[in-house]
């Protein structure tokens, strides 16, 4: 009996994964604004990021909608990239974690930090040099990892298929654990920092300019955003390596790159391999909310200013969505009444807010 090529709950998927992704990807142009203007590099790169996963999730999502395999696009070009971005894309929310928590942790000291631009510039820079390498190396070796050209899911889209062997671990499994566990550590040294200058400096950070206390209201939710984002992010990495390594190790062959790309096991390496929705496990099938969800926490900390909510309104004003304005101008108007001054607190806020996808199928694949 054939299956049917849609379902309820595959079109509530879809649908919902898509306006999700595309709202996630429009309500983080704000923070990403704010972040720039206050030269954290590292959460631009993991706003970035994250953006760019939720733009391939609608790509993804809409080419391949439905189970029915047979109309199917093959996915040449758009696919042959998406291989090479999966992993390196995955690596670099990982990192981009850990780097935060890391320049957090130099930063947030009761000395003086140096703010000019020189010292700004070489701090770009070390952030750089952790969050990059790893995955330009993953996007390097995966032409000699690949055990077959890619593969084509139901609404997850092209996929790479590793060959299961050593490297795979070493290279693609092992990074973004290694990243989010690192970061746990910076985590609690944070935690105790912020007591003792909660202790320690109150009275001074109250009577600080407002650059002070713009910068130090960013670290905090920098802080406090990343932290949640480990509290999950952590326990399902390390989950998901100790997974692979007990996968790798059950079909364990040694690594043979004449063997993965000129001998057909099972298919010849230039094969396509498409994969209906009843085959994909769901861990692999809803891997895609992950940005999703991230999407909404960044918003939560750095989407609720005072300046985030002026330029959301400065934005639904451009586009004469004034239906949108009601909660926005009566927010200001009740702080207007209570003695405060707009520009000054937009002065002193500026810039701050509160702020895998297995590679391998299970059960029998259709091929072109």
């Amino acid at each position: 009996m054939a299956q049917p090529t849609t379902n309820p709950g595959l079109l509530a998927n879809l649908v919902f994964r898509v306006i999700l992704a595309f709202t996630g990807i429009l309500i983080n142009w704000v923070p990403f604004r704010l972040l720039v203007r206050n030269g954290e590099f590292a959460a631009v790169v993991f706003i970035v990021d994250v953006a760019v996963m939720n733009l391939i999730t609608i790509l993804n999502s809409l080419i391949w909608h439905d189970d029915n395999w047979r109309t199917w696009w093959g996915g040449a070009g758009l696919c042959d990239v998406e291989v090479y971005l999966s992993a390196p894309l995955q690596t670099i929310y990982a990192a981009a974690i850990f780097t935060v928590m890391h320049h957090l942790a130099q930063q947030v000291k009761l000395s003086r930090a140096r703010r000019d631009r020189q010292e700004k510039t070489r701090r770009h820079l070390i952030q750089a040099a952790i969050i990059f390498p790893v995955p330009f190396v993953q996007l390097v070796f995966t032409y000699f990892d690949l055990a077959q050209r890619y593969m084509v899911g139901t609404l997850i889209g092209c996929s790479a298929v590793y060959d299961v062997s050593l490297p795979k671990n070493l290279v693609y499994d092992a990074p973004p654990a290694v990243f989010a566990v690192l970061s746990v550590p910076y985590a609690i040294l944070l935690w105790r920092r912020y007591r003792a200058i909660a202790r320690e400096t109150q009275g001074i950070l109250l009577s600080g300019s407002a650059a002070s206390i713009r910068a130090n209201r960013t670290r905090r939710r920098l802080y406090n955003m990343s932290l949640l984002i480990l509290v999950v992010y952590v326990p399902v990495m390390v989950y998901y390596f100790a997974f692979t390594i007990k996968d790798t190790l059950s079909s364990y062959r040694a690594y043979d790159y004449i063997r993965i790309h000129w001998s057909a096991t099972p298919y010849p390496w230039n094969t396509v391999l498409f994969v209906p929705s009843w085959i994909i496990p769901s861990t692999v099938m809803n891997q895609p909310w992950i940005p999703i969800a991230t999407s909404v926490v960044i918003v939560a900390f750095f989407g609720t200013t005072v300046e985030a909510l002026q330029m959301y309104r400065q934005y639904a004003e451009y586009l004469r969505l004034e239906s949108c304005l009601h909660r926005l101008v009566w927010r200001r108007g009740q702080a207007t009444s209570q003695g405060y001054d707009s520009r000054r607190v937009s002065e002193e806020t500026r810039g701050s807010g509160w702020t895998l996808l297995p590679n391998r199928t299970r059960g029998p694949v259709q091929h072109q």
